[in-house]
């Protein structure tokens, strides 16, 4: 069994908000899913972001889709109608398969998710979504 590894950093701030970025180190395993959606709730309660960038560059997933929660973080609860923006930060393999799960079931499109390389990739991107030029 793999040890899943959490943390949490305010990335930036805009105008609307801060960009929070959690971050998933480990080897994918099926109770995964279960401890990021954990932790992904308590810090969203905690921070409240304008925006969020997943970091899975030290995360190795290849399949399952009880990672799902990296797609529903995007659902702002106090108005399920506003989408938060979502930035999901991988490379390798880890983005080929959740790229393509997001694809083919159409989480990518629904949810509005963005896909990055590099942090750097990652802000503008959420700054784009948000309207915003500089952080």
């Amino acid at each position: 069994m793999t040890q899943l590894v959490s943390e949490s950093r305010i990335f930036g701030t805009l105008p609307q908000g801060n960009i929070l970025e959690i971050s998933f180190r480990g080897t994918h395993e099926c109770s995964h899913g279960g401890e990021m959606n954990r932790y992904i709730r308590e810090k969203l309660e905690e921070h409240a972001p304008a925006a969020i960038v997943f970091n899975l560059l030290d995360y190795q997933y290849v399949w399952g889709n009880d990672v799902g929660v990296l797609f529903w973080a995007s659902i702002v609860h106090r108005n399920p109608k506003e989408i938060r923006p979502v930035c999901i930060l991988a490379k390798g393999t880890t983005y080929t398969s959740l790229y393509n799960l997001s694809k083919d079931s159409k989480l990518i499109d629904v949810f509005k998710i963005e896909f990055a390389s590099t942090e750097e990739l990652a802000l503008e991107r959420l700054r784009e979504r948000l309207g915003n030029r500089s952080v």
